[in-house]
Formats: C-alpha cells, sequence, structure tokens
C-alpha cells in the first residue's frame, strides 16, 4: 500500500529573532539520520514529503552516491543516499535499506521556480526544535561540509549539519570532498 505522509509547514511561529522576554526563541527543523549515529538537518521549509515504499528507477551512469531516479508527482527525481555522498567512489559502504524518501524542496536563486530532489531515509525522520543556543562548529572529518552545510547545531550531544538542498542536489560533489 503506498502511503504518504504529507508535512505541513505553518508561518505562525515567530521569527528566531523575535522571542518573547524572558524566553529563548525556537523554530523547527527535519532531522534525517542517514547512518547509526549520522544524521542532517533540513531546514523546515525544504522538507515537502515523506513518500513510503517509494519505486526506485536505476539509471546506468549516475555517479555512486545516487541511487535512481524517484517518481513523485509527475517528476523524476534524483534519489541520493546521503551516506554513500560522503564516501569516495571506491569506499562507498553498502547502501543500507531504506523504505522511505525524503522529498526536499530548493531554489536555485532567489525568484527561480522550485526544483526537487529526494533523500534515502533509512531511519524514522522527525521534527526537532532548535534553538540559536545549539549552533556549535561543522563535525571535523569531512571537508565538504563547508561545502553544502549553512549552520551546524548540538543536538543531544551530536553535532548535526543544517543542509542547503540546492547545495547538494543543484551542484556537482565538490573537488577533494571525499
Amino acid at each position: 500500500m503506498d502511503m504518504d505522509l504529507q508535512l505541513t509547514v505553518t508561518a505562525e511561529e515567530p521569527p528566531l529573532d523575535e522571542a518573547p522576554v524572558g524566553r529563548q526563541a525556537t523554530a523547527q527543523a527535519c532531522l534525517l539520520t542517514y547512518a547509526p549515529n549520522a544524521s542532517i538537518a533540513l531546514p523546515v521549509h525544504a522538507s515537502v514529503e515523506l513518500v513510503e515504499q517509494p519505486r526506485v528507477v536505476p539509471v546506468p551512469g549516475m555517479p555512486h552516491f545516487c541511487q535512481g531516479l524517484v517518481a513523485w508527482q509527475g517528476r523524476q527525481l534524483p534519489l541520493i543516499d546521503f551516506q554513500a555522498y560522503l564516501q569516495a567512489p571506491g569506499n562507498a559502504r553498502a547502501a543500507l535499506a531504506y523504505s522511505h524518501v525524503l522529498i526536499v524542496a530548493y531554489q536555485t536563486a532567489p525568484g527561480r521556480p522550485l526544483q526537487y530532489g529526494a533523500l534515502c531515509a533509512p531511519f524514522l525522520v522527525r521534527m526537532i526544535e532548535v534553538a540559536n543556543s545549539q549552533q556549535c562548529p561543522l563535525p571535523a572529518g569531512e571537508v565538504c561540509w563547508t561545502s553544502i552545510a549553512v549552520s551546524c547545531l548540538m543536538n543531544q550531544g551530536q553535532p548535526i549539519p543544517v543542509l542547503d538542498p540546492a547545495r547538494i542536489f543543484d551542484r556537482p560533489v565538490p573537488s577533494g570532498a571525499h
């Protein structure tokens, strides 16, 4: 049975800099765990839909981190395995089994139409509340964080890079990133 979960976004939250006096401002983020003990966050407005048991069409010649194409609302979207994205082509680990994909939206420039992509979701995708006080340095060890992350937050003792989907789907993999 195909079942889609719509992630709705409401604009009723005050911006982070408009918190009531005495209370720290917070916002929502979408937390995607892509490997055991490894997660990324996405701005809530970029998380469009969680699709259960998508049909993936493999495409020859795709980069090692692209699992193929996923049909979504009349479009064919590239499906990225983020764990493989962080690995060099010859060092890629076996992909984790996933039963869901997270559809994300992004713009290549202000005023441009929305574009879409899909990320493998081998673990539960959660919405978390974040605050400015959680900001932290990007994790060491992955050179590409600086080219794809817009920020980083500490969540339960773990640094979580906050990614801009446009930097993953619209740009080639940075040379030397792997």
